[in-house]
């Protein structure tokens, strides 16, 4: 059974896709010009506008609550690998896929119900901090999945039992480096 992850469809059009939306977003909401970000007063005082503001507060929030996840497979099955040689790598249901941060949440990061179901993956939120202590978890959990149980279930590379979908990784299959 092979998912129906296709190799560099899945992580171009993600990537596609939130580089888009997060475009229009900073692109809308950034003002075009002085006046608009800015406002004069009588005394010839200036301050930022209320619109700018309200922009700088959710940038600003954004950075303050982000969230820690993983995915992880719901089904036996294949799945896209892109640092593996094979480009699959085999998971059972349950394991690690990848793990990710986001400032969008779940359903903003692209990770919606149909998506999951559509390349059989669960999110499971596992904190929520600000971007420092997220990133720092993030990158602790991506470097201990070397010696993740589920990981060292499997056989070494190289071995007799090792197969070519399945063996010990570096990184879990979703993740191509520590961030």
């Amino acid at each position: 059974m092979y998912s129906r992850l296709k190799k560099r469809h899945f992580p171009i059009t993600l990537t596609v896709v939130g580089l888009l939306v997060s475009g229009i977003i900073i692109y809308l909401s950034i003002p075009k010009d002085w006046e608009e970000a800015a406002e004069m007063h009588e005394d010839g005082t200036a301050s930022i506008s209320e619109e700018w503001s309200e922009t700088v507060e959710r940038k600003k929030d954004q950075f303050r609550n982000q969230e820690l996840y993983k995915l992880t497979a719901t089904k036996d099955a294949y799945y896209l690998c892109e640092h593996c040689p094979t480009g699959k790598f085999f998971l059972r249901e349950n394991e690690v896929y990848r793990y990710g941060t986001t400032g969008l949440k779940e359903k903003g990061r692209g990770y919606g119900e149909n998506w999951r179901k559509k390349y059989f993956l669960n999110y499971v939120v596992i904190m929520q901090e600000d971007l420092t202590t997220v990133k720092i978890e993030q990158a602790a959990l991506i470097g201990s999945y070397v010696i993740l149980p589920e990981n060292l279930n499997r056989p070494a590379a190289g071995t007799p039992q090792a197969k070519p979908y399945w063996y010990r990784l570096v990184l879990p299959p979703g993740n191509n480096s520590l961030d």
